[in-house]
């Protein structure tokens, strides 16, 4: 039997892929000129510096002013001069369509060049420097403490170290978990890919309870917020297109809908081409001549492709940052702010997920005071830009430049943390820090 050409897979994604963004009202293919004026913090032009929109190019005159034409809609705008650090913003089309926008771009100096240049010894950390012992997951404690997921040779154990780096406990588990899990409430976990163990940090020992099923794992991770009077957790529906946000009163039980988030267009492109590609489950073993037979195997194939490939949850997450509740719904490019009872208060425009390299990612501070957004370039450099949760403007842009393809990224106090994977033995993982400035 002739297996289907590999180039007929990868022209069915650029088709589909096509036929999802064709059907997408976030994109404006209405030609507009972009009109600016660059200056510094003085106000003084600033001249001859690259301008980017999109995949437009030109410079400012000896006035600092710029115009560029750009036919696609939202536009990262990037603004480069040797003098200053660069300038990054996304360009809208208004609501009420003119073909001229206007920017005006403030270009900030470069406080220390040298500083920018030579970045690392004295500002990435190694920190837990024990060779033999393999980093697998970690957890930031509030007391600066870190809690370690490890492994040396073939024994695994929870290893607990205080603010300095020295050993509190040592526990051993059982063969390789998944990860190490925070909930909601505090508590940490142990996951495993068929249980898992609830924990708990004794007298400076670490207690693990009896397992428990998979689904209580899942059903933690939609708990999203809990307080003595309510506890919020999620859903998702329509191939996971729809996310809802519901709140339950402790004291009254009463439920009630906070917030719904939905791509209505992408789950109308899933639907439709589930209805053309699924055919029955047994449909391979009924089918008989060789032309029934291929269509079945096209369908399965295709089948397949929809679940491994297709299916992506929409990214609309809900956050505790400092009193309030914020929500980013990236679908509708808003961020929505609640009360930690439910209330509504008020939105603001996003724009930092259009920007290039979006990893549908968002990491806070363990202090629950900052939000940053995660970038990565094709050859696995990793960019945080922080997110003001005031206004969902950009505050700064951390690279983390030593290491690609960092993982299991967290923050606290003013460094953030995370495993690499040594290039030479993929074997072995090592946890490091890096300054926040």
């Amino acid at each position: 039997m002739a297996r289907q050409p590999i180039h007929s897979k990868i022209g069915l994604l650029f088709l589909f892929t096509g036929w999802i963004i064709g059907t997408s009202t976030g994109w404006s293919q209405a030609e507009a000129i972009i009109k600016g004026k660059v200056v510094n913090e003085g106000g003084a032009p600033v001249k001859n510096a690259s301008v980017k929109v999109g995949s437009n190019n030109t410079r400012t005159n000896a006035n600092g002013f710029f115009v560029v034409k750009n036919a696609e809609f939202p536009a990262q705008l990037t603004v480069s001069q040797s003098l200053y650090s660069d300038y990054l913003d996304m360009i809208f089309l208004p609501e009420k369509w003119k073909d001229t926008i206007r920017v005006y771009v403030v270009m900030t100096g470069k406080e220390n060049e040298l500083d920018e240049v030579t970045i690392s010894a004295e500002q990435i950390f190694w920190v837990y420097p024990r060779k033999q012992a393999n980093v697998l997951d970690f957890l930031l404690q509030p007391d600066d403490g870190i809690v370690l997921c490890c492994s040396d040779e073939h024994n695994y154990f929870v290893r607990g170290l205080d603010a300095a780096g020295e050993k509190i406990y040592e526990t051993p588990i059982r063969r390789h978990p998944r990860k190490l899990y925070r909930d909601c409430m505090e508590t940490m976990h142990l996951i495993y890919f068929d249980s898992i163990y609830e924990t708990t940090v004794v007298n400076h020992s670490l207690g693990i309870f009896q397992p428990q099923v998979l689904d209580v794992y899942n059903l933690l991770k939609t708990l999203v917020y809990k307080d003595s009077r309510s506890l919020i957790s999620y859903t998702y529906s329509k191939q996971d297109q729809c996310i809802e946000y519901t709140t339950i009163n402790l004291q009254t039980k009463r439920v009630k809908t906070l917030y719904i988030g939905e791509d209505r267009s992408r789950y109308r492109a899933l639907k439709e081409y589930r209805e053309e590609n699924f055919g029955s489950p047994d449909e391979l073993s009924k089918e008989i001549t060789p032309e029934q037979l291929k269509k079945a195997r096209f369908h399965w194939q295709n089948q397949r492709f929809y679940e491994a490939a297709l299916i992506r949850p929409v990214y609309v997450p809900l956050f505790e940052l400092n009193d309030s509740l914020i929500i980013f719904d990236h679908l509708n490019d808003s961020a929505v702010v609640f009360t930690k009872s439910g209330f509504r208060v008020r939105s603001y425009p996003i724009a930092y997920h259009y920007f290039k390299g979006w990893k549908y990612e968002m990491i806070t501070n363990l202090e629950k005071t900052k939000v940053y957004a995660r970038y990565q370039s094709s050859d696995g450099l990793t960019t945080l830009r922080e997110i003001n949760p005031a206004n969902g403007k950009v505050e700064q842009v951390i690279k983390l430049e030593k290491h690609v393809f960092p993982e299991h990224i967290q923050i606290h106090g003013n460094f953030v943390y995370y495993i690499y994977k040594d290039y030479l033995d993929q074997s072995m993982h090592y946890i490091y820090k890096q300054h926040l400035e």
